[in-house]
């Protein structure tokens, strides 16, 4: 007896939560959308910690490309170190997925184009699938090196930094060597 007035009471709560009328459908998990939509967008915050967002955000990211030296100067400096910063500016931690230990790439361009040199060409890969996790308020730092041997004084080239996979979270950098 019992078993059947539970059963029916579910039932009954089942419909009744179905209704769109009654704004029960809220606290009834499985049925219905709910009030508002189920995609909700994270807010960014403008300010903390690594201070105003200067770079482009994809998936709550902030994206930061710092070459040093600089200035670049060409008889004295043979290689670029580049630190690619990915800051998290959501609440929530945000998780990368990578297909190998391959997390991040830099290439040297010239004016045409024309791929002068590129981080990961002597870097070796492991196939390991891994992730990457930045907590709220923290950054994930990647670090790389590019030769400058193909560079001429005077001249404009691009350094494009990327995150492997992530197709939107791409950042170009203009270098100027000087003598």
């Amino acid at each position: 007896m019992n078993f059947r007035v539970i059963v029916g009471a579910l039932l009954a709560l089942g419909l009744v939560g179905c209704s769109s009328s009654t704004g029960l459908y809220r606290w009834v998990p499985f049925v219905g959308k709910g009030g508002k939509s189920a995609a909700k967008t994270e807010k960014i915050k403008e300010n903390g910690l690594f201070g105003p967002i200067s770079g482009p955000v994809f998936y709550g990211l902030e994206m930061r490309t710092q070459v040093q030296p600089q200035p670049v100067k060409l008889p004295e400096t043979r290689s670029l170190e580049v630190h690619v910063q990915l800051i998290n500016r959501t609440k929530k931690p945000v998780n990368l997925r990578f297909n190998d230990s391959k997390h991040f790439d830099v290439l040297l361009r010239d004016a045409t184009g024309k791929k002068l040199a590129q981080w990961s060409d002597d870097q070796p890969v492991t196939q390991n699938p891994g992730y990457v996790i930045v907590n709220p308020q923290e950054r994930a730092e990647f670090v790389g090196n590019v030769s400058t041997r193909d560079l001429v004084p005077g001249r404009t080239y691009s350094l494009d930094s990327f995150v492997v996979g992530y197709d939107n979270m791409r950042q170009s950098t203009p270098i100027v060597p000087t003598r």
